[in-house]
Formats: C-alpha cells, structure tokens, sequence
C-alpha cells in the first residue's frame, strides 16, 4: 500500500513541475505572439498556436513519467496474463472495443455538448476543436490515455492488488472514487458513466494483469465519443450502448477466466 502511495505522489509531483513549467512557456509564447503584433496580452494569440504548445507540454509529461516509471521498474506495456493466442487476444480486444464504444455512447447520451455549452462555453469548444482536428486529437488522447493508464493500473492498481488481492472490494471501491471525480464537470449523471467506466476497465486488468486491452478500449472510447459530440443525445443512444456493453463484457471476461489470478 504504501508503494502505491509512493507511486501516486511521485507522479502528481512530476506532473505538478511540468505543469508549471509547461504553463510558463505556453504563457511565454502567447505573449511573444501578442507583443510581436504590437497588441495587448492575450488578444490575438491563436487558439490553435495556445492548443499546439499545450500538447507539447502533455507530451513532455507524458515522455518523462513513461521514462521514470519503466526505466524504474514500478510499471511496464505486458501483455500480463493474455496467453500468447491469436483467438484469445481478438476476443479480448474485440470485447473491450465493444464495451467501451458502449459506454461512450452512454456517456455521450448523459452529457449532451449543447446543453453543457450553456454553462462551460470552453468545453463546447474544446470538443468543437477535437472535431476539427480527429486525427491529431485521438493521437494525443491515445499517449495521454496509455501514460494514464500505465500509472495508475500498471502501478498503483497493480500494487493494491498485490498487497490485498480483494478485486471484489478493491475493485467497486476504486470505481467509486473515479467515478466522484466526474462531479467536477458538474452533471452529477457522469458519475454514472465515470464509474461503470472505471468498473470496467479495474475488472479488464484484474483479469488480463495488461493494460494493453485498457489501452485498446479508451481509444474506441474518445473515437465514438468524437463522432458523437456536436450530435443533439437521441433517446435511442442508451439502447444502443445496451447492445455493445451486453456481449463485450462476456467476450472478455469469459474467455480470461481461465488465466485471471486466483485468490
């Protein structure tokens, strides 16, 4: 437990610093920009300009934690306990695809753009922004996503399920304190969906010791999520995020019992 602590600390201070320092050089360059068209701070900064050195940072962040926690052993990309089996691995991929496409759907179908655009103008435009620019936004999202993951199922998950291998009370409880986290974007529905999200994702690792098919899944997420967002939510959408939760989550977990650890 008290690795998993370590782990938890040492990754919000590296994030911390880089942050600060990320911020510093955003807000170095923006002003650069502004003062060399002679224009008051933050005036004609291009939003893409501020959106590209922010990425740059994430990506700084994400390079130095990959970089600390593999070079140190607290985590690495295994494919854990997935046998070395064509139809196994499709299976599992294929399940946690469907899975998390279903939850994206249900997520986007409690969290409608247009009506949070009413209250946050900036989250209507940052998911105006990841529309205009798929490609690059998935991409960013998939190594923000990997690093993520690596630290908290790779290390710290990994760690409490080693001190206390208790998946049936460890697993709905950590689902619980991601899922609360969702709070912050102020639609208490998103509980719902953070921790089904959580849930689901706890229950792959416990079963697969990998965080490859967690991986897997959050890019299926943000890609149904990217093509839903700007679409008014339809009533069907729950429905249909029904129809792919249902078989994913025994395409996975069914065919990892087998190798999933024992107590």
């Amino acid at each position: 437990m008290k690795k998993a602590m370590m782990y938890l600390l040492l990754a919000l201070g590296i994030t911390l610093v880089v942050m600060f320092i990320g911020g510093a050089i955003v807000g170095l360059i923006a002003g650069f920009i502004d003062g060399f068209n002679g224009n008051q701070l933050g005036t004609t900064t291009s939003k893409s300009v501020m959106v590209y050195a922010g990425s740059a940072s994430l990506i700084l962040l994400c390079i130095i934690l990959n970089w600390v926690f593999i070079k140190l052993g607290f985590a690495s990309y295994t494919i854990g306990r997935i046998p070395e089996r064509n139809s196994v691995r499709l299976k599992v991929a294929a399940g946690v695809i469907l899975v998390m496409a279903g939850l994206a759907v249900l997520h986007c179908s409690m969290e409608d753009v247009f009506q949070v655009a009413e209250n946050d103008a900036l989250v209507k435009e940052a998911y105006a922004w990841m529309r205009q620019h798929p490609i690059y936004s998935i991409l960013i999202l998939c190594v923000a996503e990997a690093t993520g993951n690596l630290v908290i199922y790779g290390a710290v998950l990994r760690e409490i399920l080693e001190w206390k291998h208790r998946p049936a009370i460890i697993i709905p409880v950590y689902a619980i304190i991601i899922g609360s986290f969702s709070m912050v974007a102020g639609n208490s529905m998103l509980v719902v969906s953070g921790f089904l999200v959580a849930l689901v994702e706890a229950c792959v690792y416990e079963y697969t010791r990998s965080i490859i098919p967690i991986i897997i899944g959050d890019v299926a997420f943000w890609i149904v999520t990217l093509c839903l967002v700007g679409i008014p939510a339809q009533t069907w959408w729950p429905f249909a995020a029904w129809l792919l939760i249902t078989p994913g989550i025994p395409l996975v977990l069914k065919t990892m019992d087998p190798y999933k650890p024992i107590d």
